[in-house]
């Protein structure tokens, strides 16, 4: 499906889905929406907003969730650092904070199906001027700034020594990227400290991840829904055989305005329409300064209806911080820094210094231990990092053992030391000495 005609933006492409199942489409104006939504009860409101084509679109977000894995998270908490940081974002890179509400509530609609079950949201960027040109620059965008925040993560001093050799700067699949922030999360939680060109921490940023049953670490949203022709759940609708419609909701008001059983604001009007308006993702009609954000050649330029120009984001300081570039500076210096390597000779090494750990862990301390993973270090390719698992968590500091923290044994291949690095977090300052490898 494809609009291409001004006249043709003011129609909204819908499905309806039966009871056979199927789907058939239909185009109708607001107006005619508004007046099937109010007419039809809920079982019958299986309707489907279209994202067509060449549409532009609000920024959004699909937050579906068993509770059964959120047990350890806050969704409120986690559904408001999303806008927060989000928000944050795109204002800075409009130059619109200032004279627009810096209130989230003012700026994203929070349409709700939760049930007992399961936590299911929609979060919907209203801001009456800002749109994308397409879906898949929605997508291209939240990746972006992903990458950025946890690149900041994974480099971070506070975590740098549980990933001593891992770079995301060729890293373009968010999946890794949860592999990398999972092999942190496994030893400690994010730190405090505040994620540059944002206004969250990165323990805030922890909070758009949850565990699965399989013990993987997810974001809280889906990245699958900005397909092409993307058929999206409209406002007061529900799906087939369900009873629980999108509605809005006490946690997050819009306005003032929710509509939960139980969750009625006394003495508030709700206007339906406006809801709908704000619901609708691809709904421009009224609007005709917006800023357009676009994505085309790997270069992200933004177009300003109001003054007819087309402002290049890439000379745009802020932006350009969020921005991860393929190779860093310090990865192509440590390249050039790296010397020439006999790979037989650097095997042998590997296994000489292999079997000196395990001895170490197992005969020396009388440890029921193991070596779990072995990474040569980045900056330092002379290091190598010896994670531990099983009894051994023998610490320098307090000359004994911990009772659940994890160790990591440093082996310095040039000196042929090691020291026994505690990954507790009251040892984080303390440096281990050297000792040398018998």
């Amino acid at each position: 499906i494809s609009t291409t005609n001004n006249n043709e933006q003011q129609l909204i492409f819908i499905a309806v889905e039966h009871n056979n199942r199927k789907r058939h489409f239909l185009s109708v104006t607001f107006d005619e929406l508004s007046k099937l939504l109010h007419c039809l009860e809920p079982p019958k409101l299986t309707l489907y907003e279209i994202l067509c084509r060449n549409n532009s679109c609000k920024l959004y977000f699909d937050v579906d969730v068993y509770i059964e894995n959120t047990f350890l998270i806050n969704i409120q908490e986690s559904l408001s650092t999303l806008q927060n940081l989000f928000h944050y974002i795109i204002s800075n890179c409009t130059d619109s904070i200032t004279y627009h509400s810096a209130s989230i509530a003012d700026h994203f609609l929070v349409l709700s199906a939760s049930t007992e079950l399961k936590h299911s949201y929609h979060l919907i960027y209203t801001n009456t001027i800002v749109r994308f040109d397409s879906q898949q620059t929605v997508l291209t965008f939240i990746l972006t700034i992903l990458q950025y925040c946890t690149h900041f993560i994974l480099s971070h001093s506070c975590h740098q020594h549980f990933l001593q050799s891992i770079s995301i700067h060729h890293e373009n699949n968010p999946n890794n990227w949860l592999k990398h922030l999972q092999t942190i999360l496994t030893n400690t939680n994010f730190c405090n400290c505040v994620i540059p060109a944002t206004n969250i921490t990165c323990n805030n940023f922890q909070k758009l991840l949850f565990k699965n049953s399989n013990g993987f670490y997810q974001w809280i949203f889906d990245l699958h829904v900005y397909n092409k022709n993307q058929q999206f759940r409209l406002y007061k609708a529900t799906k087939f055989g369900k009873h629980n419609p999108l509605l809005t909701t006490s946690s997050f008001s819009f306005n003032g305005q929710n509509e939960r059983k139980n969750e009625m604001l006394i003495d508030k009007t709700i206007n339906y329409d406006s809801i709908l308006s704000h619901a609708l993702i691809s709904y421009t009609v009224n609007n005709t300064n917006l800023l357009i954000f676009s994505f085309n050649e790997n270069k992200w330029s933004l177009l300003d209806q109001h003054e007819n120009r087309i402002v290049d984001l890439t000379t745009k300081t802020y932006f350009t911080t969020l921005i991860i570039s393929k190779t860093s500076p310090n990865e192509t210096n440590a390249l050039k820094r790296i010397p020439p390597t006999n790979t037989t000779d650097l095997a042998n090494n590997t296994d000489h210094f292999k079997s000196f750990i395990t001895n170490l862990i197992t005969k020396i301390y009388h440890t029921n231990a193991y070596i779990r993973s072995c990474q040569r270090g980045t900056n330092n390719p002379s290091l190598l990092f010896y994670n531990i698992g099983g009894e051994f968590r023998f610490c320098e500091r307090l000359q004994r053992h911990h009772q659940s923290n994890n160790t990591c044994i440093i082996v310095d291949t040039s000196t042929c030391k090691y020291q026994i690095k505690c990954k507790d977090p009251d040892c984080k300052n303390f440096k281990p000495p050297w000792k040398h490898i018998s």
